[in-house]
């Protein structure tokens, strides 16, 4: 604590002195942006001046003003998600207004995207030293998807997978490294939590998301510990304009509904100094057995979600932000729906609670300074049962009811960050503390109930520096400092980016970075899946040290046009080293439970190389897709599975989508993804033998198609109606060798998420 105090001090120091300087001479800009084609104003264009911080958004007439803008010789840059950036050169003298316009050509959808993931500082998608992917709002809806994970599929080296069939613990795969080696953040802010982890991916509703921006490969040098796959970063949605929007959406899985009711509203004042965004969200899913052996493949799901955006700007230059959720959601997977959950011959049962927010001050002081102070909350908690009897009687009262537990979870996070642009260069420092205390009875065995608190000290330095005649060079070089309270040592973690537009539309860019994974408890510790009823548990050996990892990756994307067509392609390879990687090793079985333990191995390494393309041949179309191929493995074989290869991840996987605009009201698009084959462990249990047979089997590969279209009608007063329909799956491409019966292993699971889905849509905003 006393680190943190003397950082603040040093802190308040600096900002002081900078406060104290005599006044820098200043201009004024302002202007209107447009839609080259309709001439109407784009509400939410991201007006900025390149390699600063310094800029401002349209509003809902498409006017913007920056206010304190540096003096001197300046690009200034327009994009927006969707459309073609539009620069512009100008001189800013003192004290002058200058007035620029500008008009925007639609092109792919992701280009013209301001992300911050990568650096924590604004940048145009295109000009992102360090590679950055973008899920667009569009691109969400086009999906209807009903949350993050469904949000996250269809995209190059990102799979999120299944891995239960009783309550559906899914877990994002980047690279194809499991799920704790991906950092999820909230708006930068990681308060996912490793028990959020275990089923947040479908907690968060999509009312919530603006947009998710993932940076592939090491990031703890920005974000701390757990970023060694990537990062995953939720933009939560802003208020921009007065809007109410109502939504319904029914699925059939098989002739069992999956139902959706959202509803969002948003307001703004008249000069833009205040607004509000609100969302709700329902969801309740039936269970669906796709085998027919009487137990489900996707459990009983009920969702309920209520949440808050807001920002007041008191002064010029400086902007409060408050963020509120509450989300409840119960699921239930096994058998025997209408009894008590105890009844059944198996049952997971969870039932979670998550509130969050945060409050966010931040302020530009002049051209040069700006800064931001945070703190962030999550509060999880969780009921559960974990287990069955194999038919229920009087007698077995108190052991079934041992396998309730119950879980909680809270995590606070606060911290502050500096940015100074001096020159061609811009400083980011900051610091970061953050506290996850956890406390679980999940297992019917006391001894392996857990009661930690994992604590954080981050500190972080970067210097973002652009070089040559037109900054064609630019380099990001830093470091985080981190003491974790399960780590003895402090934990360096470098990093260095760099990246060379060497022609118009190509863009070179190279990366080491490093990371580290603490030894504390994961996402698949607080998942108990078991077989015969049993529950399975993992905990850290007494001597497990952390993880360390070194990151390269290289490529090369172009972003323009060729005879008029916007194009972008990216070819990137990369290569993750991660030594003392963590395993798992058997220890014994004590009545119900199995216990494992986590100890060090000697590494393990992911070699691969990934393809993007996208092209948009006419104004309505629009066609992207991308290519996975890696390979991972252990350096050392696995204990019971006797390979060296990571398991349950393929080696090749990809995606396609097309987007076509057929009228200015009708809408149509299809997905394809495609998953190859993996190596998937499976415990067979054999009747009179008191340990399954442990089988590694090779899973098949699949490919998913899924079609939609919408139709949207302009209704008198403002009234807009759309109404959509699809069909999610069309091929049916399931596992077709899942195991049946109590006896079945639950985590032999692989393969799409859902079999094919039927669905249908209404939606109005007014």
């Amino acid at each position: 604590m006393k680190k943190i105090l003397y950082i603040l001090l040093i802190t308040i120091v600096l900002t002081s002195y900078l406060m104290a300087e005599p006044p820098i001479s200043t201009g004024t800009i302002m202007g209107k942006v447009i839609d080259s084609s309709t001439k109407k104003p784009l509400i939410g264009v991201n007006v900025l001046i390149e390699h600063t911080t310094v800029g401002a958004s349209t509003n809902i007439d498409g006017k913007y003003c920056i206010q304190q803008a540096p003096i001197g010789n300046f690009h200034l840059v327009a994009t927006m998600i969707g459309y073609e950036v539009e620069q512009k050169g100008m001189v800013i003298n003192a004290n002058e207004v200058l007035t620029v316009d500008f008009d925007l050509k639609p092109t792919i959808l992701e280009i013209g995207a301001v992300v911050v993931t990568g650096t924590s500082t604004p940048h145009i998608y295109k000009d992102m030293p360090v590679r950055t992917e973008v899920i667009t709002r569009l691109a969400i809806e086009r999906k209807h998807a009903f949350n993050l994970a469904e949000a996250l599929s269809f995209n190059t080296g990102i799979r999120v997978e299944n891995n239960c069939q009783n309550c559906n613990f899914s877990q994002v795969r980047i690279l194809g490294m499991e799920g704790k080696y991906s950092q999820i953040l909230v708006d930068g802010d990681p308060v996912v939590s490793s028990l959020a982890g275990v089923y947040g991916l479908e907690h968060f509703p999509e009312e919530m998301l603006d947009r998710i921006e993932i940076v592939k490969g090491g990031g703890s040098s920005l974000y701390g510990g757990g970023a060694i796959a990537g990062v995953i970063n939720i933009i939560t949605r802003q208020p921009m304009i007065n809007q109410v929007k109502l939504k319904y959406f029914g699925n059939s899985i098989g002739g069992k509904s999956d139902q959706h009711i959202g509803a969002t509203a948003e307001v703004v004042n008249k000069d833009g100094t205040l607004g509000a965004y609100v969302f709700g969200s329902l969801r309740e899913r039936n269970p669906y057995d796709y085998n027919n052996d009487g137990y489900s493949e996707l459990g009983e799901l009920k969702n309920e979600s209520l949440g808050f955006n807001s920002y007041y700007k008191p002064i010029d230059l400086g902007e409060l932000i408050v963020h509120f959720h509450r989300i409840h959601e119960e699921r239930r997977g096994g058998n025997k729906f209408d009894l008590p959950v105890h009844e059944a011959e198996i049952a997971e049962w969870l039932e979670h609670w998550r509130y969050g927010g945060t409050i966010r001050w931040q302020h530009r002081l002049g051209p040069l300074f700006d800064y931001r102070i945070f703190y962030s909350f999550a509060l999880q908690d969780r009921k559960s049962y974990y287990g069955g009897l194999g038919g229920y009687t009087a007698s077995d009262t108190l052991e079934s009811l041992s396998f309730y537990g119950k879980t909680e979870n809270p995590l606070h996070i606060s911290g502050l960050q500096m940015n100074y642009r001096f020159g061609c260069q811009l400083f980011t420092a900051g610091v970061q503390y953050f506290q996850d205390k956890l406390k679980d009875k999940a297992t019917a065995n006391p001894a392996y109930h857990l009661d930690e608190t994992y604590k954080n000290i981050g500190v972080f330095f970067q210097d973002n520096l652009h070089l040559g005649t037109e900054k064609q060079l630019e380099l990001v070089i830093g470091t985080r400092i981190d003491k974790h309270s399960e780590i003895n040592n402090w934990i360096f973690s470098p990093r260095i980016n760099i990246k060379y537009n060497f022609d118009k539309g190509f863009t070179l860019r190279a990366a080491y970075t490093t990371g580290f994974e603490a030894p504390q408890t994961y996402d698949e510790d607080l998942h108990l899946c078991g077989i015969e009823g049993d529950q399975r548990v993992t905990r850290n050996d007494k001597g497990l040290k952390e993880e360390r990892s070194n990151s390269f990756s290289g490529g090369i994307d172009y972003i323009g046009y060729i005879s008029n067509l916007p194009v972008m392609f990216a070819i990137n390879g990369f290569k993750i080293d991660i030594t003392d990687v963590f395993t798992n090793k058997f220890v014994q079985k004590i009545g119900n439970t199995e216990v494992w333990s986590r100890v060090n191995g000697k590494g393990a390494n992911v070699t691969g190389v990934e393809f993007d393309a996208g092209i948009r041949p006419i104004s309505r179309i629009e066609i992207r897709g991308g290519m996975t191929y890696k390979n991972s493995e252990y350096n050392e074989v696995l204990e019971d599975w006797g390979t060296k290869n990571f398991l349950r991840t393929p080696d090749l996987y990809g995606n396609l989508r097309l987007l076509l605009d057929l009228t200015s009201n009708i809408s149509f698009f299809a997905m394809g993804n495609y998953t190859g084959k993996a190596d998937v462990p499976h415990e067979i249990i054999v009747t009179g033998q008191d340990d399954p047979n442990l089988v590694l089997e090779k899973s098949d590969d699949f490919a998913e198609l899924d079609l939609g279209l919408s139709y949207s009608i302009q209704m008198p007063k403002g009234l807009k109606c759309k109404f959509s329909f699809g069909i999610k799956n069309v091929t049916d491409s399931f596992q077709s060798d899942l195991d049946k019966g109590p006896n079945r292993d639950p985590a032999y699971v692989y393969g799409p998420r859902q079999p094919r889905t039927i669905y249908a849509g209404f939606e109005t905003s007014f």
